[in-house]
C-alpha cells in the first residue's frame, strides 16, 4: 500500500497550478460538507446528497450516513466523510443541479461565483489533471486522474495495489490544508510527498479491512500541520521583503 500511495505524491507536479485551482479545491470539499449539514433538516436536499454518494459509498455505510442524516447527527457523518466523496458530492451536484442556488453555504455560494468567472481554471477535467493521482492496476495506465468510484475492498498480493489507488483524497486534502493556511500552489511539490510521508507512518489498521485507518492518518497529520507540530515550508508572504 505505501508505495501506491507514495507514488500518487510523488509523480504529481503543481509548477503550473494556479491559485484559483487551489481555492477551488478547498471550495470543493467545503460545499460538499455544507450540502451534508443543509442536508440534516432538508428532506429533498437530503435524497439528492444520497443518491450522489450511492456512487461512492459501500451500500452498508450510505445506509449510516443516511441514518445519521435523518437523526441530524452531523458531527457523526462529517469525521468519516473522505474528501475525496465531499469533493465529488459538490462537483456532481453543481453538474446535476446548476441551477439550484446555494443558499445553504457561503462556499457553494462563492465556488459557483468562481465557476461562472474562471470555468476553464476550476472544471473537473483540469482538477482531475493537476491533483489526480496514477493508477495502473484500475486504469492500466500512468495518467493524472481523479476516479470516481467507491474505495476498492483490500486484496492480498499484487491486487493489494487497488485500495491506495481508489483512494484519492490525500492529495485534495493536503490542497485544502494549503489553500487554508496560505501557501502557494507550487509549494505542494514539497509539502505533498513530505506530509504523505508522515501519513504513512501514522497508519495503524486493525485487519485489512480498516480503511478509515487511512483517514485518520490522514487527519491527524493536518492536524500536526494546522497545529505547527510540523516543520512546513514558510509561506511566500512570510519571505517577500
Amino acid at each position: 500500500m505505501a508505495p501506491e500511495l507514495l507514488a500518487g505524491a510523488i509523480l504529481p507536479r503543481w509548477w503550473n497550478v494556479s491559485p484559483l485551482e487551489l481555492h477551488a479545491i478547498a471550495l470543493y470539499q467545503r460545499s460538499g460538507e455544507e450540502l451534508l449539514i443543509a442536508s440534516a433538516t432538508d428532506e429533498p436536499l437530503r435524497s439528492k446528497v444520497v443518491n450522489i454518494l450511492s456512487d461512492r459509498l459501500f451500500a452498508q455505510r450510505l445506509r449510516k450516513v443516511e441514518t445519521d442524516l435523518r437523526a441530524s447527527r452531523i458531527s457523526e457523518v462529517l469525521p468519516q466523510m473522505m474528501p475525496a466523496d465531499t469533493f465529488y458530492l459538490a462537483a456532481e451536484f453543481q453538474r446535476k443541479y446548476p441551477q439550484q442556488p446555494g443558499d445553504w453555504g457561503t462556499a457553494y455560494q462563492e465556488l459557483q461565483e468562481l465557476c461562472r468567472q474562471h470555468p476553464e481554471q476550476v472544471n473537473w477535467k483540469r482538477l482531475s489533471h493537476d491533483f489526480g493521482t496514477p493508477h495502473p492496476g484500475l486504469a492500466q495506465n500512468y495518467g493524472l486522474e481523479l476516479l470516481n468510484i467507491e474505495p476498492m475492498p483490500a486484496f492480498s498480493g499484487s491486487s493489494s495495489r487497488f485500495l491506495p489507488e481508489s483512494w484519492d483524497s490525500p492529495n485534495l486534502y493536503w490542497a485544502r490544508l494549503a489553500d487554508e493556511g496560505g501557501y502557494e500552489p507550487v509549494l505542494l511539490n514539497h509539502l505533498v510527498p513530505e506530509l504523505t510521508r508522515i501519513m504513512v507512518e501514522k497508519i495503524f489498521a486493525t485487519d485489512l479491512e480498516d480503511w478509515p485507518a487511512l483517514l485518520r492518518a490522514m487527519r491527524e497529520t493536518g492536524a500536526d500541520l494546522r497545529e505547527g507540530r510540523l516543520t512546513s515550508p514558510p509561506k511566500i508572504s512570510e519571505v517577500q521583503p
